[in-house]
């Protein structure tokens, strides 16, 4: 999950959009601009330690989450989506020891993992979090002076990738589109949306 996450609009007509990725923009559409008007990423008055904080609760929701989708998908885990190793080059470039890292609290209240439908769920929300990093990557340097050499590298973490990775989602969750399913991919994304506010929430990064 990252920063603001960007409504995901329609890029070929309503009629060609699978009923999956209907209802999952639908199901979520409130909770992401809940969770975008609460999250000071964007906020004016954005300081070094508020990012660095909020950089560490990602990173405590983060690990635990790549540890459940790899549990689950086992040597069918794609590491190219892994985010957890850009966690962790910004969390040292903005002053964090290894042993400051390894004492951060994880969240332990995940979003269940039971089956595809709740992996296309959750990874809905992750992966379509990334496409709002293109914009924030430019507010932080702006703000902040942070590049992804200083603190920035999750913010635009599939870098030149992100289109082609997110279109390669798009066609693996139009694949897996079935009436019998649709909805408890729809209730994973929400689960998943309400764990990681709840998570922000309680470290305090949330206004």
């Amino acid at each position: 999950m990252v920063e603001t996450i960007p409504e995901l609009q329609p890029t070929r007509c309503a009629s060609t959009v699978p009923p999956v990725l209907q209802l999952l923009r639908a199901a979520t559409a409130e909770q992401h601009r809940a969770l975008e008007a609460r999250l000071p990423l964007t906020h004016p008055d954005l300081d070094l330690p508020t990012y660095r904080r909020i950089i560490q609760a990602y990173y405590g929701f983060h690990a635990p989450l790549q540890q459940l989708i790899e549990g689950f998908a086992g040597p069918h885990a794609d590491p190219e989506r892994h985010k957890v190793p850009a966690l962790l080059k910004d969390l040292h470039a903005l002053g964090l020891s290894h042993a400051q890292i390894q004492a951060l609290p994880l969240c332990r209240d995940l979003p269940q993992l039971n089956g595809p439908a709740d992996l296309f769920g959750i990874l809905y929300v992750m992966e379509g979090a990334t496409l709002g990093g293109q914009v924030l990557r430019r507010i932080i340097a702006q703000r902040l002076g942070i590049d992804a050499d200083s603190g920035g590298e999750f913010l635009d973490v599939y870098g030149r990738d992100t289109g082609r990775l997110w279109k390669t989602f798009l066609q693996r969750l139009a694949e897996f589109d079935h009436p019998d399913h649709n909805p408890q991919v729809a209730d994973a994304a929400c689960a998943t949306f309400a764990c990681f506010a709840q998570w922000l929430d309680r470290q305090g990064v949330l206004q």
